[in-house]
C-alpha cells in the first residue's frame, strides 16, 4: 500500500518540465499521499499534533524527507524492511557516544517503511557563501578528517552481530566476508548536505547515517568525500 505514492508522484511529476521541478512535484505528491501516517506516527513518537508537513527533498525514486512542524525530519524509504531500519537504528546508537559530532536520535515506524528524526542543531553547509567555504576550504576538510577518524577508531569488532553490517543497511545483502583488523564504520555519504556548520564553520552535526556499514577499505570515506567536495566546489 505505501509503495504506490512513488509510483503515482512519478508518474504525474513526468509532465512537469525540468528536472528540479518533476521532484518538487513529485515530493508534494508523496507527501499528500503519506500526510496522514507521517501524521500519527510523529503524533505517537512525540505526542505532538502536526501542524505541518512540508517537503524537503528526493533524490532518488527510492526515498524522500520532509520536515514535521519545522522540527522533525521525517524519511520515508521504498523497497527498505522496518527491520532494515530497525539495524540502522542500533548501529547508530551504539556509535553516539564515540563521537563528538551531534547524529539524530530516530524513532523508526512499526510497519511502515520510515523512520522520524529529531531536527539538530547547525545550518546545512549548502546554505554558506560558496566563496565562504572554498575560503576555509582547509579547515573544514581538517575537521571531516578527524570525524573519520573517530569513526574508524570505533572498535567494530565489539558490535554485536556485527556481521550484518559489513554491507549498506539499505541494501544489504547476504555476505561472506568477514571482519578483519583492518575493518572500519564508514558513513559512506560525507557530502555538503549532511554536514551542519555553526556560524564560525565549525561541523557541529551530521546527518543521514543510513547509509552506514563496516567496510574493508579505511579509505572509502575519505576518497568519497574528496569526490563529493570537488562535486560542491566547481
Amino acid at each position: 500500500m505505501y509503495k504506490i505514492p512513488f509510483y503515482i508522484g512519478t508518474f504525474l511529476s513526468w509532465f512537469i518540465p525540468g528536472r528540479e521541478n518533476r521532484r518538487h512535484i513529485r515530493g508534494k505528491i508523496n507527501v499528500f499521499f503519506f500526510y496522514v501516517p507521517i501524521a500519527l506516527f510523529v503524533k505517537r513518537t512525540y505526542g505532538e499534533k502536526v501542524k505541518n508537513i512540508k517537503f524537503v527533498r528526493q533524490i532518488s525514486m527510492k526515498r524522500f524527507t520532509c520536515v514535521v512542524n519545522n522540527k522533525y525530519y521525517v524519511k520515508i524509504f521504498r523497497f527498505v524492511p522496518v527491520k532494515r531500519l530497525n539495524d540502522y537504528k542500533f548501529l547508530l546508537d551504539f556509535i553516539r557516544p564515540y563521537l563528538k559530532v551531534q547524529i539524530p536520535e530516530i524513532f523508526v515506524a512499526k510497519h511502515i517503511p520510515m523512520y522520524v528524526a529529531e531536527k539538530i542543531s547547525g545550518t546545512d553547509m549548502r546554505d554558506f557563501d560558496k566563496d565562504l567555504i572554498k575560503k576555509n576550504e582547509k579547515k573544514i576538510k581538517k575537521q571531516v578528517m578527524d570525524i573519520i577518524d573517530s569513526l574508524q577508531k570505533i572498535p567494530v569488532m565489539k558490535i554485536p552481530d556485527n556481521q550484518r553490517f559489513l554491507q549498506c543497511v539499505q541494501a544489504r545483502k547476504i555476505s561472506h566476508e568477514i571482519i578483519t583488523k583492518k575493518s572500519v564504520l564508514a558513513h559512506r555519504d560525507l557530502n555538503a548536505s549532511n554536514l551542519r556548520l555553526d556560524d564560525k564553520l565549525n561541523i557541529v552535526s551530521i546527518i543521514d547515517w543510513d547509509s552506514m556499514c563496516i567496510v574493508q577499505k579505511p579509505n572509502t570515506d575519505k576518497e568519497m568525500f574528496a569526490k563529493l567536495w570537488k562535486f560542491y566546489t566547481k
